[in-house]
């Protein structure tokens, strides 16, 4: 194909897993969990006098938590993200030349920017440790001709926003890096 040239693009965007897909794999609830785990933190976080709310891995090193709990975080945190990179990869292989999932993690594992002082602290908090939301970077190659260069990240943009829509309740993407 005289004309052609592949581009390179990272997408990086966080989705939300609809809780049908989640009954449909799993006998738990994210909302559910994360609400306990909130619970369980915030009163952690009160008797320690602690001034944030750290990321999980502090809770998993000081055994601060129901272990149970943790496992079935483990396990729908690992639904979910499997969840996101199958439908990712449906939905965007045939739109690009190329499709690599560069990193994949779910937001419940990533510090909180909640603090113990706000409003709705816990509320906020359950919402941020629910397995049901996924943070990805996405390679994607892109054949365009010469002239058509430009507003790529536009176009990859539009693309990934309208494929993505339909499989997750929402969808942010946060930035896309032409390389």
């Amino acid at each position: 194909m005289a004309g052609l040239r592949a581009l390179k693009a990272v997408l990086s965007a966080t989705v939300q897993v609809p809780d049908a897909a989640f009954e449909r794999h799993s006998p738990f609830s994210p909302q559910d969990v994360g609400m306990q785990l909130a619970t369980q933190i915030d009163a952690y976080v009160r008797s320690a006098s602690l001034g944030y709310y750290p990321a999980l891995d502090y809770f998993q090193k000081e055994a601060a938590l129901d272990a149970s709990l943790f496992e079935i975080l483990d396990q729908l945190a690992w639904l979910g993200a499997s969840l996101v990179r199958e439908e990712v990869r449906a939905r965007l292989r045939p739109l690009f030349a190329g499709v690599q999932v560069r990193s994949l993690q779910a937001v419940a594992y990533s510090m909180p920017q909640v603090r113990p002082g706000q409003t709705d602290a816990v509320q906020k908090l359950a919402q941020h440790l629910t397995p049901n939301r996924a943070r990805f970077d996405l390679l994607l190659t892109v054949l365009r001709r010469q002239a058509e260069v430009e507003n790529l990240d536009t176009y990859v943009e539009r693309i990934a926003w309208r494929h993505l829509s339909d499989a997750f309740d929402t969808i942010e993407i946060g930035n896309i890096k032409i390389l």
